[in-house]
Order: structure tokens, then sequence, then C-alpha cells
């Protein structure tokens, strides 16, 4: 999963390189912006934009929680998640509801596109999502207790593979975290 703003911007002047998304431009498009322009636009052409706003970039807000999802190579797919959104001066902004509404749309998205297979989807709401009052240890339980409740009423996937960067692997108490997990399957 790749975590992207409503508007879908990808240019690298207003996207981060630092990113996962810039990363994802960098490594899976060899920094070409225009070929994942052309295949977003692709995957949202069913899609109605919600919005309009005027800025530099991209200027369709489409609503939050859309899912575009583009084709890897063989049986791999891209979910890029519109989680947050983006104003006029291209900074995006997020919330906690956001990120539960667009992980609820994540996992539409996964049980009709993966065939169960596992996802990996990064720590949201840290760094240029502008979410300061989710921290890395309360991201990680929202994510992994989000992809449990839905898994209760229907699975969606084999398995949940949170994608932590080294900087913030130790804002997380590992030992807590495992015993949340553990409190989880014994509820």
């Amino acid at each position: 999963m790749v975590g992207m703003t409503t508007t879908f911007d990808t240019d690298p002047t207003i996207i981060d390189a630092g990113s996962v998304q810039g990363s994802f431009l960098r490594t899976v498009y060899a920094s070409s912006h225009t070929r994942l322009d052309q295949e977003l636009a692709e995957s949202l052409a069913t899609v109605r934009p919600v919005s309009t706003i005027v800025k530099a970039g991209k200027g369709h807000a489409y609503p939050l929680g859309t899912a575009a999802i583009l084709k890897g190579r063989g049986a791999i797919r891209y979910y890029c998640l519109a989680y947050t959104e983006m104003d006029e001066h291209n900074r995006a902004q997020g919330s906690i509801r956001g990120i539960v509404h667009s992980l609820d749309k994540l996992w539409d998205a996964v049980d009709i596109h993966s065939n169960g297979a596992a996802i990996c989807v990064p720590l949201l709401g840290q760094g240029q999502s502008r979410v300061p009052e989710l921290t890395a240890e309360a991201a990680v339980r929202l994510m992994a207790f989000s992809f449990f409740l839905r898994c209760r009423r229907k699975r969606v996937s084999s398995e949940l593979r949170i994608v932590i960067h080294p900087n913030e692997i130790n804002k997380i108490d590992q030992i807590e975290f495992q015993a949340f997990l553990r409190s989880l399957v014994t509820a």
C-alpha cells in the first residue's frame, strides 16, 4: 500500500522524495511521474472527483479512502490509498478518523483484488501526512486493530505486514505491541 492524498499528486516538486510515495515513484516507476500519472488516471477513470482545488499540481480531489489499484509484476498489486487531503498550498493533512475510514476502504479493495495474498502497509499518519496526535505506537495498534476487526467479519488477506521505517521502530514498544496482539487473539 502506498499512501497518497486525495488529489493523487505525483510531481517530485510536490511529493517528498524521502516519503513512501517518493520511494515508490523512484523504485517502481524509475522516477517517471508521467507513467505513474497515466496508470493512476486509468485506475481512477470510473471514480468521480468530489471537488476541485486551485493549486500547483493536480486539482481534482477524489473521495477520502479512494484506492487506485496498479498492477505490478506477476500477482503484485499496488494499492495507492488516498488517506490525507491536500490544501491549496500542497500541504497534506490527515486525521485519525480519515485513516480509519481509509483503512476500511483499503480492506474492501484488498478483498476484491488480492485473492487473499499478504498485504504490506507502511506506518500511517507519520511524517508528511500531518496527523500529530497519532503517535507511531498508536498508529501501529490502530492499523492492526482495523485489520483484525475486518478479518473477524471476513478474511481479506492471509497476512498484514506493517512496514516501519528504522527511524520509527524505537518509538514503538514492541513487547507491549505483542501483548496487544495477543489480547486480540484471546478476546
